[in-house]
């Protein structure tokens, strides 16, 4: 599967760098729900938020994000990889600056299925 480049968002005066969608191994059920078990923070009757992490170039400490879904785009508990990757790019747009401000520039957004780490999203370098 070839790589989609997403735009960058178009409200922030400086906005993200756009991302590059990662999604081949992270693995999918026939009703494109996440086939397994993420690593969730919590989940309420409204919303499901999952542990997400940022990596950066340089060897640089990943941060920790929260990616949350509402629960009108679960099924059977879980999130759709669609409603991820809506999470995720919110969660991009939310810390971007922090890590601007810190001089840091991201590799990737990943998130845990299974106690293995997939990427969701790969920043350009």
């Amino acid at each position: 599967m070839s790589p989609l480049v997403q735009p960058p968002s178009s409200t922030a005066r400086d906005a993200a760098p756009p991302v590059v969608l990662a999604l081949d191994a992270i693995p999918t059920a026939p009703d494109a729900t996440i086939a397994g078990e993420l690593d969730m923070a919590f989940s309420t009757h409204l919303s499901v938020v999952v542990n997400a992490q940022l990596e950066f170039a340089g060897g640089q400490p990943p941060m920790e994000v929260a990616l949350v879904v509402p629960r009108t785009h679960c099924l059977h508990g879980q999130p759709l990889l669609s409603a991820l990757m809506d999470a995720a790019r919110i969660a991009i747009d939310r810390n971007t600056h922090a890590w601007q401000a810190d001089g840091r520039r991201p590799s990737s957004l990943t998130l845990q299925v299974n106690q293995r780490r997939y990427a969701l999203y790969a920043f350009p370098v």
